[in-house]
């Protein structure tokens, strides 16, 4: 089985992959439900209640496997495709970790800016819609991340920051990123197109610009490094920071407004933008070198 469809043209291996998140996705969708119904089924309403939240990770769990885990590793053993394994250094590490903690200010500061976006007015029932469906998942966001335990903690450090990373950069930049650049021939064509679609499978449309950045940024360490590693430990960093941010805010151990920092403009904006970029300057002179 390994390697049949390595011959195959680009185009049908990438409907191939699709076939494989459909069907992966379905199948740990299943073993989720087959988890529920065994520990017994909770009001799925009630975000308040322990049980439901402990439902709800589970699923979390179960679907992120099943969508970015599972096709990639399978995809790569079927075409033999390198999903990019490779060696990086501790310099690079500590560039791509600082760049995600520099630039969180800047981030916050595209953020907002991203929620002040209005469409045409004939198109008012599509951003009211968009704005509810936000709103729906801000809930559910916030839901997830009430922690009182460090058991909570590492739960949500899993559930949304070791899994989603190592995932969907297997998916985004180890896969889509390099099939496109196979198909087209077009380095930043494929960097921006694939971290397009990083930020629309997320379908939370007020956020979309500052993902759109981070899936680039993500894209061009990849391209860089020649590594996965790296966007995988950058792509950590992000979903971690605010994960544990938040568990220390609720212990009384930071003050709440460092959630903030940056959502109300300011020369902190700038600032956070133009250090990001040059650490992610040294981050590719490094690589280069490497």
């Amino acid at each position: 089985m390994k390697g049949i469809w390595q011959s195959t043209s680009t185009p049908i291996q990438i409907v191939y992959l699709l076939l494989l998140l459909i069907a992966s996705f379905m199948l740990f969708y299943i073993i989720g439900m087959l988890g529920v119904v065994a520990g017994g089924m909770p009001n799925m309403l009630n975000l308040t209640d322990g049980n439901t939240m402990s439902v709800l990770k589970w699923m979390q769990g179960c679907s992120t496997i099943g969508l970015f885990v599972v096709p990639p590793l399978l995809f790569a053993y079927f075409t033999k495709h390198q999903l990019g394994w490779n060696y990086v250094n501790r310099q690079q590490i500590l560039l791509a970790v600082a760049f995600i903690m520099l630039s969180l200010p800047f981030i916050n500061g595209i953020a907002v800016w991203n929620e002040g976006l209005h469409l045409p007015s004939f198109l008012f029932p599509i951003e009211s819609w968009m704005r509810q469906s936000e709103a729906e998942a801000m809930r559910m966001t916030e839901a997830f991340l009430i922690m009182d335990t460090p058991l909570d903690l590492l739960i949500n450090l899993i559930i949304i920051a070791i899994i989603p990373a190592i995932g969907e950069e297997l998916l985004f930049r180890g896969l889509i990123q390099k099939l496109f650049l196979k198909w087209n021939g077009k380095l930043h064509l494929s960097v921006w197109l694939t971290a397009f679609v990083f930020s629309a499978v997320h379908i939370q449309f007020l956020g979309f610009f500052p993902r759109l950045l981070l899936g680039a940024v993500l894209g061009y360490m990849l391209v860089w490094s020649g590594s996965l590693w790296l966007p995988i430990i950058a792509h950590f960093t992000n979903n971690a920071f605010a994960v544990l941010l938040t568990y220390f805010i609720r212990m009384d151990k930071i003050n709440p407004s460092m959630e903030n920092i940056g959502t109300e403009g300011g020369s902190i904006v700038l600032i956070s933008g133009l250090g990001g970029l040059l650490f992610l300057y040294l981050l590719k002179e490094t690589s280069t070198k490497q």
